[in-house]
């Protein structure tokens, strides 16, 4: 970082001439400095310009358009040729003035007098009261070579009187109290002009002339720039630190946003499936409720075939009582025959119903029908444990990227959003986890019940195969009777044997009525499982597309972010550049700042003729006219004083 030093002294105040009589040392004999008076009325317009020029001793030959020239401070003679003058003084200091003609001075002045917001001139705002405005420009005069309204500063100065002026107010203006009165100072830098307004309000008003002072500034200005530069070197590893974060964070939001997208895709399934899912429930649960409605019919029968078999038993001991006493009663032989054939019809009845619900009943059963209404239980059993297992990497890759945030100054609210997500994700785990697990309790509960339905099923057919049997043998022992009706005896025998076994055979019947009447209990909680079971599913349903919805709006979100990084990254990239070698973008401004203040540097030039070439200084002082309240004449005669230039000027400078 480069380091310079440039002084400034900018004062002007300090510098600008306050008196006719100048001090210079000259670098040699006939450098000459110039000092321009320009006399105006109170409203700005020039009535004179005089030049007063200062030689060291010596021989002097200048040049200038002057109506009259003469020498203020020796009475050597003067020789004029056209614009050329000659003399020769041996004073150290030689003062020469010269009245200048028609000349054009590089400024138009302006001083404009209201009261009340009525404009009027400088005699007739004299001596009023009330709300004053004055109104102070200066521009270019174009009718002037500009080299002097380009390299020359003003500095003008009012003064008002706080004994008749109250509530001033100048804009702009540098303040400062001189006893009783107020000094308003303005400084116009060169190649500038100035429009500004001054206010008060006044009684009987009256103000000193306006003085304006103009010099070419030579500025020495003292400027370490160095800790300026290295808050700037700093600034700019600020911005360097910042756009290497904003890359990480664009990175990182697109990694975000392709696990978000995964995550979205992995939802909508998962969202899908629980709608397949519902459906399949839906189907099992009308499919329980079907085979609920047929063990209901079944166990209305049991009354029936355990009826008919108290029936056949009373039959049977009536017969066995009759045959005790009688030798053959056909009319109760036929009874039996009857009740025989319908018992066997409900015992076959019960065995095919029986039959169909053990074909029914079954964990294989119930995943044909679910797999005939479009879902497949296994896939969606290897779909649960994918998708858990996709969903916990999605939760790791989720707090991964929720530590790379959540620290950073503005990202609070999606490290938020990032933290309810992963909660969710991790209900939805849990969730996914037990909905296996009921499709687990549901196999087992299903295939203990089919089990138990085979048994029962075995042994209805180990019934009907025996009493079909028994049957036949009713309806022999009919066919017997009616042909060997004198055989009592040994049909008496039969009926009691039969008898017996029937009694067991009624005893097997209650058993089993009594299993099919405990198994339509059972199924019963199977039935309510099941509608539980659709009930669960259902909130599943609402859940996933709850869930498939947050993660869409998620993954919107996450889009916005990361382009929003990306937009961020742009930008610091942007900063970065657009900041590099700011440091020295600062000096050449601060250069150009400076050289607005000074002006062209076009070198000193004579303000009186171009002819003089050899000229250290040129300074101006601008003098107003004072508004003054005009005196009452006196009634004696005055004797006119004739006064010089000089003694004029001298009075000018007491005000």
């Amino acid at each position: 970082m480069k380091n310079f030093n440039k002084a400034i002294s900018l004062t002007l105040s300090a510098v600008m001439l306050t008196s006719p009589v100048l001090t210079a040392n000259a670098s040699s004999a006939n450098q000459k400095e110039e000092v321009i008076y320009i006399m105006t009325d109170a409203g700005g317009d020039v009535d004179g310009v005089y030049a007063v020029n200062i030689w060291n001793r010596g021989e002097v030959t200048d040049y200038g358009d002057y109506s009259s020239v003469k020498l203020l401070n020796t009475s050597e003679s003067i020789k004029t040729e056209g614009d050329k003058i000659t003399f020769k003084s041996d004073k150290d200091k030689v003062y020469c003035e010269g009245v200048l003609k028609n000349t054009e001075i590089p400024w138009n002045i302006s001083v404009q007098y209201f009261i009340d917001g009525e404009e009027l001139t400088a005699e007739e705002v004299a001596g009023k009261s009330g709300r004053l405005e004055i109104k102070f420009k200066v521009t270019e005069n174009k009718n002037c070579k500009p080299d002097f309204f380009e390299s020359y500063a003003l500095q003008a100065n009012f003064t008002l009187d706080t004994k008749i002026c109250r509530n001033i107010s100048a804009e702009g203006a540098t303040s400062a109290n001189v006893g009783s009165k107020k000094q308003l100072s303005y400084t116009i830098f060169a190649g500038k002009g100035i429009d500004t307004t001054i206010s008060a309000d006044v009684t009987d008003f009256e103000m000193d002339s306006i003085s304006i002072n103009g010099i070419k500034l030579n500025m020495d200005i003292d400027i370490n720039t160095s800790e300026l530069t290295e808050k700037v070197t700093d600034l700019n590893d600020g911005i360097e630190k910042i756009d290497d974060g904003a890359n990480q964070v664009s990175d990182g939001t697109s990694e975000l946003k392709d696990g978000s997208k995964k995550l979205r895709d992995g939802s909508s399934k998962l969202s899908g499936g629980a709608e397949t899912l519902d459906e399949g429930i839906k189907n099992l649960s009308a499919g329980a409720s079907q085979i609920q409605s047929g063990l209901d019919t079944l166990n209305s029968q049991s009354s029936n075939l355990t009826g008919g078999s108290e029936q056949v038993k009373n039959a049977l001991q009536e017969i066995n009582s009759a045959l005790t006493s009688v030798n053959s009663d056909t009319e109760r032989v036929k009874q039996l025959v009857s009740a025989s054939g319908q018992i066997k019809t409900a015992i076959s009845s019960l065995k095919a119903g029986a039959d169909e619900l053990s074909q029914n009943l079954g964990y294989a059963q119930y995943k044909a029908v679910m797999l005939q209404n479009g879902l497949d239980m296994d896939y969606l059993k290897s779909a649960n444990e994918q998708t858990i297992e996709t969903l916990t990497q999605q939760i790791e890759q989720l707090t991964a990227t929720l530590n790379q945030i959540q620290n950073i100054p503005g990202y609070e609210e999606q490290s938020a959003q990032l933290e309810i997500q992963a909660e969710q994700l991790s209900g939805i785990v849990k969730l996914l986890t037990a909905n296996n697990g009921a499709i687990g309790g549901t196999e087992q509960y299903l295939n203990t019940l089919s089990e138990a339905l085979q048994q029962i099923d075995g042994g209805l057919a180990q019934l009907d195969e025996s009493y079909t049997e028994f049957d036949s043998a009713v309806s022999s022992l009919a066919d017997s009777l009616e042909s060997m009706v004198t055989n009592v005896s040994a049909l008496s025998s039969a009926i009691n044997m039969l008898t017996d076994e029937y009694a067991s055979l009624d005893s097997g019947i209650n058993a089993y009525t009594s299993g099919v009447s405990d198994i339509c209990e059972g199924y019963s909680s199977l039935v309510s499982g099941v509608s539980k079971l659709a009930d669960g599913s259902r909130n599943l349903l609402e859940g996933a597309d709850s869930l498939d919805k947050g993660i869409s709006d998620m993954y919107n979100g996450v889009t916005e972010l990361c382009d929003g990084a990306g937009e961020l990254s742009g930008g610091t990239g942007e900063l970065k550049d657009k900041t590099s070698g700011m440091d020295k973008e600062i000096e050449n401004k601060i250069d150009d700042v400076i050289e607005s203040v000074k002006g062209k540097d076009n070198g000193i030039i004579s303000f009186v003729s171009d002819k003089n070439k050899n000229v250290k200084s040129v300074q101006f002082v601008i003098k107003t006219d004072a508004v003054e309240i005009p005196e009452a004449p006196e009634e004696f005669e005055l004797t006119e004083e004739k006064l010089s230039f000089g003694q004029k000027l001298k009075n000018l400078f007491r005000h």
